[in-house]
């Protein structure tokens, strides 16, 4: 095996555990700051004595404002992997011209190219589909 496909291979491998570790961290910060507001949400349930003190509280603007906290948005969750796709394309091109000076960037340009352009589908078809079954 010659020293240029080592390259290539731990070239793709650091690639993907730097994608790996971003998305773990973005998942884990989501996850501490969905227990915070779940503690804050339990904490302010928990004050009202009745269930008519809480019927009361929801009739409120603060009360739908409340309440809209669970509802969820499908459009930031598509503009998220849209934003990601666009990143990742940019990426994989940007790998891909660096073929010119340098070989071995093949692997990694066009992985990260393809998994971009995948991204960038998903995020079409979610957005398509969650418009159609808004109708």
């Amino acid at each position: 095996m010659n020293w240029s496909a080592i390259e290539d291979i731990v070239m793709t491998l650091g690639l993907f555990a730097a994608v790996v570790a971003i998305i773990w961290l973005r998942a884990r910060v989501n996850q501490v700051r969905l227990a915070r507001q779940a503690e804050t949400q339990q904490q302010l349930l928990a004050k009202f004595q009745s269930g008519r003190e809480l019927a009361e509280f929801i009739e409120t603007e603060d009360g739908k404002q409340f309440l809209g906290q669970f509802e969820s948005d499908p459009n930031r969750m598509i503009l998220v992997v849209l934003s990601a796709g666009i990143v990742s394309t940019v990426l994989g091109f940007g790998l891909l011209l660096l073929m010119i000076w340098e070989n071995g960037f093949l692997f990694p340009g066009v992985g990260t190219t393809a998994l971009g352009v995948g991204l960038i589908a998903a995020a079409i078809i979610s957005k398509k589909l969650s418009d159609q079954w808004r109708q």
